[in-house]
C-alpha cells in the first residue's frame, strides 16, 4: 500500500497530468486525438501491352496505399467545472 502512495505522488507531482499554466477557476480535460490516415489507390500497369503475332492487351492492377496525415496527440480542454471535476492546483 505504501509502494502505491509513493508511485502516485511521483506521477503527480511531473506535470503530465495537469494543463501547463492553468487559469484559476477553470477546470481543463486532457483529449486524445487517434493518428489520422488517408488511404490511396493508385491504377498501376501490371503488364505492358504486346504486339506482333502475340497480341495482348495492357493489364494493370489498383494498389492501396495508407499515408500518415496526423500523428497521435493530446490536447488540453477547457470544460465546465461540475461534479467530480475540481480546478487545477497552481503554484508549488
Amino acid at each position: 500500500m505504501i509502494v502505491l502512495l509513493t508511485a502516485d505522488i511521483g506521477v503527480a507531482s511531473d506535470g503530465a497530468d495537469c494543463p501547463p499554466n492553468p487559469e484559476p477557476g477553470k477546470c481543463y480535460e486532457k483529449v486524445y486525438s487517434p493518428p489520422l490516415y488517408e488511404d490511396r489507390a493508385e491504377q498501376v500497369l501490371d503488364q505492358p501491352a504486346r504486339t506482333g503475332s502475340n497480341t495482348a492487351p495492357a493489364t494493370y492492377r489498383i494498389v492501396v496505399t495508407r499515408h500518415k496525415l496526423r500523428d497521435a496527440s493530446f490536447t488540453w480542454q477547457v470544460v465546465p467545472c461540475g461534479a467530480g471535476r475540481t480546478p487545477p492546483r497552481t503554484g508549488g
